[in-house]
């Protein structure tokens, strides 16, 4: 029973970091517009603040969420939907682990370009939203596979680089279903 409880709490604490990353660490996350491009190296990240990474990453997977809740209402093909359902459902239960590890963080409110993406989401309509979600996701996990490569190689704390490593592979998995889904595959 202990094996178990230990197992549990070591998942639970891999998780507390991902939501700080999705859910902000403070004031500079909201609104900062300071997120990297999707072709930001991560060796250029890698030495920044681990708490303005952190940040990056809350900006970057904030957006993501918000991009997919648009996406799990709006998109016409159903691997679209079901993908825009699971990316929301994730990135709620990471805001929620946060949440449950005792972390309170600001909401996300996309200013500038991100702002601009959303709106444009919000106007479009059928295959043509199908078309832009998906780039705009595709642009979004990439900036998160940046994000989070470079947290593997800074000096964040170790729950961080641990919770990046998980999540870095899933974000891949992600860049490869969204390019099945744009017929790149």
């Amino acid at each position: 029973m202990q094996r178990r409880s230990l197992s549990l709490a070591l998942a639970g604490a891999s998780l507390v970091p991902v939501a700080a990353m999705a859910q902000g660490t403070g004031s500079r996350a909201q609104g900062s517009g300071a997120t990297p491009q999707a072709n930001t190296p991560p060796a250029n990240l890698a030495n920044m603040p681990p708490d303005r990474l952190a940040a990056m990453t809350h900006e970057a997977g904030s957006f993501a969420l918000a991009t997919a809740k648009i996406g799990a209402q709006k998109a016409s093909k159903p691997e679209v939907k079901r993908f825009a359902n699971f990316e929301v459902q994730e990135q709620e239960g990471v805001a929620q682990a946060m949440k449950m590890a005792g972390h309170n963080f600001p909401d996300y409110r996309p200013t500038g370009e991100k702002a601009q993406v959303i709106q444009r989401l919000q106007s479009a309509s059928g295959a043509d939203f199908d078309k832009i979600f998906l780039e705009v996701q595709e642009q979004g996990h990439q900036e998160l596979l940046n994000l989070t490569t470079a947290m593997m190689q800074s000096r964040a704390p170790v729950a961080d680089r641990i919770t990046a490593t998980l999540s870095n592979g899933q974000i891949k998995e992600h860049l490869v279903l969204l390019n099945v889904m744009q017929g790149r595959a």
